[in-house]
């Protein structure tokens, strides 16, 4: 099956951000929300994203100014997902909405259509129980913002067909993505739970005076992050054991590593002090910078490693 036309449901950042990725490719994007404000707000946030990616040269001018015509908002979910090859559902994070949301979209969209999640953290198996068609639904897991990052995280459930996970990866895939596939499911996926676990220890480090947050920050993205923009820990290590590979990283720094694993951080709740430090050093790492200047400030960024590492326009 060749999609050509995606139906975004929800259209806060991650759904505004999906818009603007596939009208950049050329599809066809059609924009719902239940939120006739969030539909207005979420097609605003497209077209800024979109100008983004033609401003860093990540989508050609023309391109740019074709996919501002291609994002069309709708007011009648039925008209919305009537001819959808793929409905890119990314409302908020509750179990109850997202079943309810996915019980409307088989209403109306095509027998074919696949449904794609982007939920953050639940289960394909539990939202898969409330479908008629459980066969056509997966998780597909975008990083924000979506039109920048390259990780798109795929989850099958139990009734998820072979055919349908193969589908949504080769089309991913052709768009410039970066699926990875889990084999089985567990709670926030891949890449929520490693940056949750860098996450603990990084407030750990802070609320125990080793060093202040901005140098936390500091030590991952001027060491560590510079190699993971590329590869991961795995290959980080399989080379940091030199000639001898991965077997003698183990071998000779496997027991130093493991001294530093037995000290980390291991409580399973954020306490109340830690958060309270981390909270009280988060205004003076921003140096005075507004969310939107952050944000534009990451994006350029982010743009820069895309056109360096990954981008294929």
């Amino acid at each position: 099956m060749q999609i050509q036309t995606v139906t975004v449901y929800g259209c806060g950042t991650i759904g505004s951000g999906w818009a603007a990725f596939f009208a950049s490719k050329g599809l066809n994007v059609r924009l719902w929300d239940v939120n006739e404000s969030a539909r207005v707000e979420g097609r605003r946030r497209a077209m800024n994203a979109i100008d983004f990616l033609a401003e860093q040269k990540l989508c050609d001018a023309t391109i740019a100014e074709r996919a501002r015509d291609i994002i069309v908002v709708f007011n009648d979910p039925a008209a919305a997902l009537s001819d959808a090859d793929l409905i890119q559902e990314s409302i908020a994070e509750r179990l109850e909405n997202k079943r309810d949301a996915h019980q409307l979209i088989e209403r109306y969209a095509p027998a074919h259509a696949i449904i794609a999640s982007s939920t953050s953290g639940l289960l394909a198996s539990e939202m898969q129980k409330a479908l008629q068609r459980p066969a056509r639904f997966l998780i597909a897991h975008p990083f924000n913002p979506p039109h920048l990052v390259p990780l798109v995280e795929l989850v099958s459930g139990p009734q998820t067909s072979a055919e349908t996970l193969k589908t949504t990866y080769d089309f991913y895939t052709r768009l410039g993505k970066i699926p990875v596939v889990l084999n089985k499911e567990v709670p926030g996926h891949l890449a929520n739970r490693l940056a949750a676990a860098v996450w603990r220890e990084a407030i750990h480090l802070v609320a125990s005076g080793v060093a202040s947050l901005e140098d936390v920050d500091k030590a991952l993205y001027a060491g560590p992050g510079l190699r993971w923009a590329f590869m991961g820990q795995h290959m980080v290590y399989h080379l940091g054991g030199g000639e001898g590979g991965y077997p003698a990283f183990f071998k000779h720094l496997g027991p130093a590593a493991e001294t530093w694993i037995r000290d980390l951080a291991n409580w399973d709740r954020i306490p109340e002090a830690a958060k309270k430090e981390v909270l009280s050093q988060i205004d003076a790492a921003t140096h005075g910078r507004s969310i939107a200047e952050l944000e534009r400030w990451r994006d350029e960024k982010l743009a820069a490693l895309v056109r360096t590492l990954y981008s294929q326009s």
